[in-house]
């Protein structure tokens, strides 16, 4: 079993928080209207390791978990699937549908999504890192409902709203209760980057879809919930919340303008020259093979506004001034 600590978000919304590799990860159980309701099933062995004491605490077991709800395609997020229907066999698995094929496949996800830049910016992942993810995840497992946002959840006393927060991946949900005035976001907005629990970088925030991380950013802000309880950070509450709906939104504008200097200073530039040319003025953040995300996404935002344009260099993607 591993460590975990409860906090109650609302009635009926439970955070369990426990740190994997150094980083925090909370999870969320749901007292939905048929039963409990997972929020992402976690990393390979999340249902038994820390779900299942909890269930138990409050009078369940896993094999009672109706629902699981996933925020989108991400090793630690969606990796206990396997392992939750083994112990679950009549759980429904709920996800977008524009990320349910990367979960129901871990090929296809090492592919399109932890392979994303090999093809086009030979970029990849060492062998390290790729074990590393591969072993967070077990079999891919049929995904039985696809969602688009904009649905209800039916917990026992009342409902909450289905969002589409893309930015992190294409289909990214997040979960609000207008009753009690939680946002449940996953991985939706990552303030200036994730950090070990001892606060040392790990890595800048990897969103790779632009304007959309900027609309997430903005929904949440319209929405101004109390409580925001994201996955890899402690609880915001209050003023706290705003204060990191703003620094994220400053990060995501310092590196649109940072993508495009880097271009009319540099170019044509590469992906990894980018990359490079980042760490050189900014420092690391970590694992900076992921700044290949952010970077990529305000690249092309700027070729779809006419500021930048896609050629080639060295038989790879290069942008230049438009």
């Amino acid at each position: 079993m591993r460590d975990t600590e409860t906090t109650t978000l609302a009635p009926g919304i439970t955070r369990v928080e426990t740190v994997i590799d150094g980083k925090l990860h909370g999870y969320h159980v749901l007292d939905g209207a048929n039963g409990p309701i997972l929020v992402d099933p976690g990393v390979v062995d999340a249902p038994t390791t820390v779900y299942e004491p909890v269930l138990e605490a409050n009078g369940w077991s896993l094999a009672d978990v109706s629902l699981a709800v996933l925020t989108h395609a991400d090793a630690d997020h969606h990796g206990g699937n396997a392992q939750l229907r083994e112990h679950a066999p009549s759980v429904t698995l709920a996800a977008h549908e524009a990320d349910a094929h990367l979960m129901e496949s871990v090929d296809a996800i090492m592919d399109e999504r932890y392979g994303m830049f090999e093809d086009d910016h030979g970029i990849s992942y060492d062998d390290d890192t790729r074990d590393w993810l591969d072993g967070m995840m077990g079999a891919g497992e049929r995904i039985d409902v696809r969602l688009r946002g904009g649905e209800q959840l039916a917990l026992a006393d009342r409902e909450l709203d289905v969002l589409h927060t893309p930015g992190h991946t294409r289909g990214h949900l997040a979960l609000y209760d207008s009753t009690h005035d939680v946002v449940i976001g996953g991985d939706a907005v990552f303030g200036r980057g994730v950090f070990t629990v001892d606060g040392d970088y790990i890595q800048p925030p990897p969103y790779y879809r632009h304007p959309e991380y900027e609309d997430t950013i903005g929904l949440f802000r319209a929405l101004d919930p109390e409580t925001l309880s994201l996955t890899h950070y402690e609880i915001f509450e209050g003023r706290g919340v705003e204060a990191f709906l703003d620094e994220s939104l400053a990060f995501a504008s310092e590196m649109d303008a940072l993508a495009l200097d880097l271009v009319e200073s540099g170019g044509p530039l590469t992906l990894r020259e980018a990359i490079d040319a980042v760490v050189e003025r900014r420092g690391s953040y970590g694992l900076d093979v992921d700044l290949a995300y952010p970077l990529s996404g305000h690249l092309d935002s700027h070729v779809d506004r006419g500021t930048l344009a896609r050629t080639t260099k060295d038989g790879l993607v290069a942008w230049r001034e438009a």
